[in-house]
């Protein structure tokens, strides 16, 4: 299922939005640097995720969520300016946390397991 540029994402099931998302992953998860980020940066987010639901409990879990999540998107915001090719634009607030949520827990998971992610990283070794 193919989706060009123009079309809203915000209109998308959230499995069309996974399918062009992981349309999308390969190609901007080229760089070496970008790679190594996201093996801390992902995790990092899903941490925080596991911690703001946890954060009823306490405000140091609140914080400490908080914390995880902005550091991991600004890990992975600069890995992203290192890629050759961009990432697609956010449409708005609703497709930038449907983006994110696709990616940091299905995608990357899909592209590391699969070995997309090694392939990516071995292929940039062989042109270094």
């Amino acid at each position: 299922m193919t989706y060009d540029n123009s079309e809203d994402r915000n209109a998308m099931s959230f499995p069309a939005l996974l399918s062009w998302a992981w349309e999308e992953t390969p190609p901007v998860h080229k760089n070496t640097v970008n790679l190594l980020i996201h093996l801390f940066a992902v995790p990092l987010f899903v941490i925080g995720n596991f911690l703001l639901i946890a954060g009823v409990f306490g405000l140091r879990l609140l914080i400490a969520a908080i914390l995880c999540i902005v550091v991991s998107l600004t890990l992975q915001r600069f890995g992203h300016s290192l890629e050759q090719n961009p990432v697609h634009p956010f449409a708005g607030p609703r497709d930038f946390l449907r983006r994110i949520y696709a990616e940091q827990f299905c995608n990357f998971w899909r592209f590391l397991f699969s070995g997309q992610w090694y392939a990516s990283f071995k292929g940039n070794e062989r042109n270094a």
